[in-house]
């Protein structure tokens, strides 16, 4: 069991990366624009620069430690996530809403069972 979730933790954490690329590299895609504006491709590359890595770290820190380092990892990632479940209340959007509140909920699940 605590190795599917270690391996589920690090499959959504690496998705959550995949999203934060798409959000740089093509930002209209998240945001439903015609054509992107300068902010937010501003955004979508600053969103990219602080989710990717804490994504690849939420990924393999439950892969390789244990205790408080990979609790604060876990934590700080699923906060991340509740943010991003915000804005999806805040803009109508169910995906965001539910994507963001499963990959949180594993992110906490993995912190309290494996950490």
């Amino acid at each position: 069991m605590m190795i599917v979730l270690a391996v589920a933790n690090a499959v959504l954490a690496a998705v959550s990366v995949v999203f934060a690329v798409v959000a740089a590299v093509r930002p209209a895609a998240l945001s439903h624009s015609e054509v992107p504006t300068d902010g937010e491709k501003f955004y979508g590359w600053m969103y990219a620069v602080r989710a990717v890595p804490l994504g690849c770290a939420a990924a393999v820190v439950p892969l390789i430690w244990s205790g408080p380092v990979c609790a604060v990892v876990l934590i700080a990632a699923a906060v991340a996530q509740a943010g991003d479940v915000a804005i999806g209340v805040t803009r109508r959007e169910r995906g965001m809403i539910a994507g963001s509140s499963v990959v949180g909920a594993v992110h906490v699940l993995t912190a309290v069972v494996l950490c």
